[in-house]
């Protein structure tokens, strides 16, 4: 309250009687000292500058017009009683004091309201900037701590989404091949999946070979799930159509989703080679995760998981590990284009010419998603392949455009991709392209399927 935005006042207020008093104690002291030291001329009518009239100026300036008028008043009839008593020096009055005093009484005393009422309304905007600014602080203060805490569970946290995948990775390296990957990962598979999904009560079901039934044991749960019913309306139509499916949370809200399944979503463990492992069963998390995004995330992860456990017999032929990796990570980002429409893209560039230091600028160009994958072509040229997932076609030709910045500061500003004898060919992956990606690396960029497998 002490604060300096809440001292709005053009001075100290006095309040209700006292305001009162001190225009009639104020006045008469003038009056008084008139009378004492210049009983010729107590109210300055007739000398060189009319002190008197510092009390109207004064009260009008503490207390506004009311005030500075009634003290001017107060001195005019004081004038006008001196001279009916007698006063020699008030036989003749002068006008212009009287109209020059209660005018200065007045006008100082308006101009002082009006100066308060323009503070008063500074002020309620100010006290109003102030309210919002006190609820952003106590906003901002609840969301540090929030984030102080999630900052100290994160810490805790001895693995990230990155390091769980890798985690699952490792597991299956060392893993032999005629082992159950799906039965010795399902308690990691879950945790992973509940972690990002904020799952309350989930469970992992095997589907069988055929990808028609799922079996009603689990595999693994979070919370107490218990045996799947087989025959749920969710299960089915995830079955059936091969991809996430859930209750729409109107019909939770309306309690109409007991008739149709007991379960909130139904998420399949498809690879890219669209083949079907198992199903989460989802049968409660909380509102603020039941959405698109959460429930987009939870199929993408089911589906990098299930790439990880259904290893790719064409991929196994691959001698090169490298080339392995990048068709798995090829054949990821052409389902994410088939179905969330996530863009990505492709670049060959052939080297007609050898040409080292050319080589080691466009490894050194790699971002941080992008894939990298040197080979060489049945033109006997050596051609590197860069995938850019999660990259629109805009965002290629940025790519292709930062490449040509970095050759013209290397190589100078008059030198190209062209003139350094390097062919680009570039691809941008779409829907049911197959046969168009195929045609582009086997065709164009002259390679075969024991280099990339499509």
């Amino acid at each position: 309250m002490n604060s300096p935005h809440m001292d709005y006042s053009l001075a100290p207020r006095a309040s209700g009687l006292v305001s009162w008093l001190e225009t009639f104690l104020v006045t008469g002291l003038t009056i008084g000292l008139g009378l004492w030291l210049t009983p010729q001329d107590p109210m300055q009518m007739h000398g060189g500058f009319p002190w008197t009239i510092l009390a109207p100026l004064l009260l009008g300036v503490r207390y506004g017009f009311v005030r500075g008028l009634l003290s001017a008043g107060l001195l005019v009839l004081a004038v006008f009683a001196l001279r009916y008593s007698g006063h020699a020096g008030y036989e003749q009055l002068e006008p212009s004091w009287i109209v020059g005093v209660l005018v200065c009484g007045m006008l100082v005393g308006e101009v002082r309201d009006l100066w308060e009422r323009r503070l008063e309304r500074l002020q309620m905007a100010n006290d109003y900037r102030q309210y919002r600014l006190d609820e952003f602080t106590r906003a901002h203060q609840i969301l540090r701590v929030s984030h102080d805490r999630l900052e100290q569970r994160v810490a805790g946290s001895d693995q990230s989404l990155r390091s769980s995948l890798l985690g699952l990775r490792e597991r299956l390296r060392v893993m032999p091949e005629q082992g159950d990957a799906l039965l010795a990962l399902a308690d990691p598979i879950v945790a992973v999946l509940g972690q990002y999904g904020s799952l309350r009560v989930a469970g992992l079901y095997r589907v069988d070979d055929r990808g028609e039934r799922v079996l009603p044991a689990p595999l693994a749960t979070i919370g107490v799930m218990g045996s799947l019913d087989t025959e749920d309306g969710l299960v089915k139509l995830c079955l059936e159509r091969g991809e996430l499916v859930s209750v729409r949370q109107e019909l939770i809200d309306a309690g109409g989703s007991a008739q149709f399944s007991s379960l909130q979503a139904c998420i399949p463990l498809i690879d890219a080679e669209g083949r079907l492992l198992a199903v989460l069963a989802v049968r409660q998390m909380p509102f603020f995760a039941f959405q698109d995004r959460t429930l987009s995330l939870l199929a993408l992860l089911a589906g990098h998981i299930a790439d990880l456990l259904l290893r790719d017999v064409q991929v196994l032929q691959l001698a090169d590990a490298d080339a392995q990796h990048f068709t798995l990570q090829l054949k990821r980002s052409l389902v994410d284009v088939e179905r969330h429409q996530l863009s990505a893209g492709l670049f060959a560039f052939e080297m007609t010419r050898p040409n080292e230091e050319l080589t080691r600028l466009l490894e050194r160009s790699q971002r941080g998603l992008d894939l990298h994958l040197p080979l060489r072509n049945n033109r006997d040229h050596q051609l590197l392949l860069v995938l850019l997932p999660l990259t629109s076609p805009q965002g290629t030709e940025g790519y292709l455009s930062r490449i040509n910045l970095l050759v013209h500061e290397h190589f100078g500003i008059e030198s190209d991709l062209d003139s350094l004898g390097v062919r680009v060919m570039p691809y941008n992956l779409e829907p049911d392209e197959h046969n168009g990606l195929r045609n582009f690396l086997f065709n164009e960029c002259g390679l075969n399927d024991q280099q990339v497998a499509v």
